[in-house]
């Protein structure tokens, strides 16, 4: 699937808010998230990023966990397979989603990702919360 690409006149970057969760402090993985304005109702992208300050990452994926009324996500979660960018210490996904009206609105997603220290691997998860402004 293709989404529609928008001129750089109307794309505007979210407000990041990159933070681990409370759970997870102290975390090597942090997580951004860039979204399209979209200038009415209609299919827009974030893009989002899992990146590591220290080790390496085994796999990554993403999940959306929440969107206000006037958005709807295309799909709930990308696969590993589904990153547009696969580094050891960066994974990069491009989500799909709808914007049923005009507004404003927020996009809460999860960067999930196996790390890497030597031998040793853990489970580490962070979420970003995105701003999308529809139509302005």
């Amino acid at each position: 699937m293709r989404l529609r690409s928008l001129s750089a006149a109307s794309a505007v970057v979210c407000t990041l808010s990159s933070s681990a969760i409370a759970d997870d402090a102290g975390s090597p993985l942090t997580a951004s998230i860039i979204c399209e304005a979209p200038p009415a109702r209609g299919r827009f992208r974030c893009d989002v990023e899992g990146r590591l300050s220290s080790g390496s990452f085994s796999w990554a994926d993403v999940v959306v966990v929440k969107v206000d009324d006037l958005i709807l996500p295309l799909r709930g979660r990308l696969a590993p397979s589904d990153a547009t960018t696969r580094a050891p210490s960066l994974y990069r996904f491009s989500l799909g989603f709808v914007a049923k009206a005009r507004g404003t609105g927020d996009v809460l997603v999860r960067v999930r990702g196996v790390v890497c220290t030597g031998e040793v691997c853990d489970a580490r998860e962070a979420e970003v919360l995105g701003h999308v402004v529809i139509g302005r």
